[in-house]
């Protein structure tokens, strides 16, 4: 199953990196105002977004896998591509980059002044790239999580209850944390509790519904 999972976001990965990369490569590309520069920054796109795509896609599943979601997907896209970006651009050749402004594309060279500079802005790039690959995948791999209903004890004669909410028609009689002991069972929603205080003395006797009180202690049926 994790194979499975983990091929086909690698390849969903790669597809996603391939078109927002060519798009933002070509984008970068119309700036030139000339056709070699849309092409070459389409082509650039397209190889970087593969690679980033697959490789944020493969990442993504290992720490987002079919729990994490969106969130998880976005900080692993958006960290990874970042690292990954820096370190391409640190990698580049020198000879490369000064021969970027000879291929009519002198726009670079204000973008990426200096070998810092290039490891910043290929950082920047790769990180917008890999964030939209680590929310895509991260959010269609995403299983949602059953929940289990809550089960509590039924509440029996002579349990011990305790007061979460008061009736308005009971204000100044019923207190808030006021403990009871059913002394009668009405229905399954109705409870007969009489409330005695700490030192013995008689408080109240009232019918209460079953959602102004809670299950305080289960008392033996042998007591």
């Amino acid at each position: 199953m994790t194979e499975t999972i983990m091929r086909k976001s690698i390849l969903l990965g790669a597809l996603i990196g391939a078109v927002f990369g060519g798009l933002i490569g070509a984008a970068f590309g119309v700036i030139t105002m000339t056709l070699n520069g849309i092409l070459v920054g389409l082509v650039i796109g397209l190889i970087l977004g593969v690679v980033t795509g697959a490789l944020t896609a493969a990442l993504t599943v290992k720490t987002a896998g079919t729990t994490g979601g969106i969130g998880v997907g976005y900080f692993t896209g958006m960290l990874f591509g970042g690292v990954f970006g820096i370190i391409l651009g640190a990698l580049l050749p020198a000879s490369l980059r000064m021969s970027v402004p000879t291929e009519g594309l002198p726009i670079f060279d204000v973008l990426m002044p200096g070998p810092f500079g290039l490891a910043m802005f290929m950082g920047f790039l790769l990180s917008i790239l890999a964030t939209v690959v680590g929310v895509w995948v991260g959010g269609k791999n995403l299983v949602p999580q059953k929940m289990e209903p809550v089960k509590h004890d039924p509440i029996d004669q002579y349990d011990l209850v305790e007061v979460i909410a008061v009736p308005e028609k009971h204000i100044g009689i019923i207190d808030i944390g006021d403990i009871g002991v059913v002394v009668e069972i009405d229905d399954n929603e109705s409870f007969e509790i009489e409330c005695v205080r700490p030192d013995g003395s008689y408080k109240w006797l009232e019918t209460l519904n079953s959602k102004y009180i809670r299950l305080k202690q289960k008392i033996p049926d042998n007591m």
